[in-house]
């Protein structure tokens, strides 16, 4: 954007502009218009540079009074100040033009040093102004919004404050999709959601922090004047029609220390939003001192993933699964641990959850393919014919374009027949697009990939998805069934699921089996395979070699 130091003079008198150009030109750039329509026009043009208008009231096309209706529907142009140029002291004019934005009044006497003082004067009230406004919504900026909170806490004793980090779920795909244009529209719908709820609450300051991201500090009785603020918010927005599916995150910090800086109330309000993000029905989290740990803690598993994978901290790790009809080891499941250098281990519980997030999962997916391919190529080079492995496939791969054609080149790269690298994808998977993954399955499959459904039976929609898709193994979870009283079901379950995946001549794994009882169940069942810790733990390599080779 340009410095703002050109002057429009709106005048239809050729020598009363060649007058104010005189006196202005030294220390601005004029531009002219003979009506308020020109100078409109020239705004739609010129508005991010110019710093100031000297408008005349009677002019033929559209008069002063009429431009300053039109100037004002504008929002980009709330921060331009207007000094109105007269030939004589009328009241009625100057309060009209006050209440349509005027900012000033200049006789046309043509003191210079009056006209010069009064432009200096406008222009930086108005630059003061852009300073404390935001220019797009007209709420306070973040500077201002940080300073009044800070007035309002400073002179709030006795009272119970919240700050709220308050923006709009997916907004960078919303404006990626519709424009910066719709954008910009919705931003506004959301300040002014915000100006309306806090004028109905009659208490507390707000202001743009930057985006879609706005800040609201609140004086409290009980949790629900927060609640109740929020959803007045939240139902204003919805009442404007939108054509993409819109929810908005609130993330709630309840002020225990009221000298705080401002800025870190809102770092703790803005950690709680994270947790809306992308997470259906939930709209609303406060902020605890255990969240704020659960968050450092996962930066510093971001800090330092890219050093554990370039230094091989991940392990590959393989868990046998056992053949009921021998009850011998037939492949495994390869499964991926994170070892320190100090030895500490990393669950998985705490590392896979965040890469999934911010997307490294696709490189840990690629790592442990790649191990898995080169111990497959070991055993071949070594002469044994190795069982199948199966490897985990993120939901985040199967949006890579770019993943077929890696795995595919994987195999190759090492000379592995794909029947050797089995596919395991969840079953929440198969629910999201099914077009995508439908595709993905078909060319995976006549690349000669084996795809496994894990989890079968922990959502919805298991049956439409063996409808729909040509799966090769079905792997059911012990832990979906439980003991006790409904025992009895999960063994018909159990049973009538194994005699479906038979008509579909597909075979089925049962894992986390850790009981005898479980095991006679399944072998009586007819079940093909069992993975547990009943046979056996994941193991090391080296380990599963052993076994799987006779050693002692």
């Amino acid at each position: 954007m340009g410095r703002k130091n050109h002057i429009l003079i709106v005048d239809d008198g050729k020598l009363v502009r060649a007058a104010f150009q005189e006196i202005l030109r030294d220390e601005y750039f004029i531009l002219e218009a003979e009506n308020g329509m020109e100078a409109l026009d020239i705004l739609s043009r010129e508005s991010e540079h110019i710093a100031l208008i000297i408008l005349d009231l009677v002019m033929p096309v559209m008069d002063g009074f009429q431009f300053l209706e039109e100037f004002g529907r504008i929002d980009e142009y709330r921060f331009i100040p207007v000094i109105v140029s007269t030939t004589n002291d009328d009241a009625d004019n100057e309060c009209r033009c006050l209440e349509l934005g005027a900012w000033d009044f200049i006789p046309k006497e043509f003191h210079k040093e009056i006209i010069r003082f009064r432009v200096r004067n406008a222009i930086e009230k108005s630059r003061v102004r852009f300073l404390e406004y935001d220019s797009l919504t007209g709420v306070y900026s973040q500077m201002k919004f940080y300073q009044m909170t800070r007035d309002m806490l400073d002179g709030g004793a006795g009272q119970q404050f919240a700050f709220i980090h308050f923006d709009i779920d997916r907004f960078r795909m919303i404006n990626a999709f519709y424009g910066s244009r719709e954008g910009d529209r919705l931003i506004g719908i959301v300040a002014n959601a915000i100006r309306g709820a806090m004028k109905e609450y009659g208490r507390g300051t707000f202001g743009r922090i930057a985006g879609d991201v706005f800040g609201i500090c609140m004086p409290y009785d009980s949790s629900d004047d927060i609640h109740n603020v929020i959803n007045r918010i939240r139902r204003e927005i919805k009442s404007h029609p939108v054509q993409y599916y819109l929810e908005t995150c609130s993330g709630i910090y309840l002020i225990e220390d009221r000298e705080m800086d401002v800025a870190v109330m809102y770092d703790n309000a803005a950690l709680a939003a994270t947790q809306c993000k992308d997470q259906y029905m939930v709209h609303d989290v406060l902020y605890t001192k255990e969240l704020s740990e659960r968050l450092i803690q996962e930066q510093n598993i971001i800090d330092e993933m890219d050093v554990a994978l370039e230094e091989e901290q991940f392990i590959v790790y393989f868990q046998p699964k056992y053949d009921l009809e021998s009850m011998s080891p037939y492949g495994a499941e390869a499964l991926v641990r994170w070892q320190r250098p100090n030895g500490t281990l990393v669950s998985p519980a705490d590392f896979v959850p965040v890469f999934e997030k911010n997307g490294f999962i696709t490189k840990l997916d690629y790592y442990v393919w790649e191990k898995v391919c080169q111990f497959i190529r070991g055993e071949l080079d070594g002469g044994r014919e190795p069982a199948p492995i199966s490897v985990n496939v993120s939901r985040v791969n199967l949006y890579n374009p770019q993943f077929m054609e890696t795995l595919i080149n994987l195999v190759e790269k090492y000379k592995i027949p794909p029947r050797y690298l089995h596919l395991e994808l969840t079953e929440s998977v198969f629910s999201e697009e099914a077009r995508t993954i439908q595709s993905a399955i078909k060319y995976l499959h006549k690349a000669g990939f084996t795809i496994m459904m894990d989890d079968f039976g922990s959502g919805y929609s298991s049956l439409n998805v063996l409808k729909d898709l040509d799966l090769d193994v079905l792997k059911i979870d012990m832990k979906f069934f439980s003991k006790g009283n409904t025992a009895e079901k999960g063994a018909k379950i159990i049973e009538a699921v194994i005699k479906m995946a038979e008509s579909l001549d597909m075979t089925v794994i049962a894992e986390g089996v850790e009981e005898k009882g479980q095991v006679d169940m399944l072998t009586n069942l007819g079940c093909d395979y069992i993975q547990g810790y009943y046979f056996a733990k994941p193991m090391s390599q080296a380990q599963y070699e052993k076994l799987t080779n006779g050693i002692e």
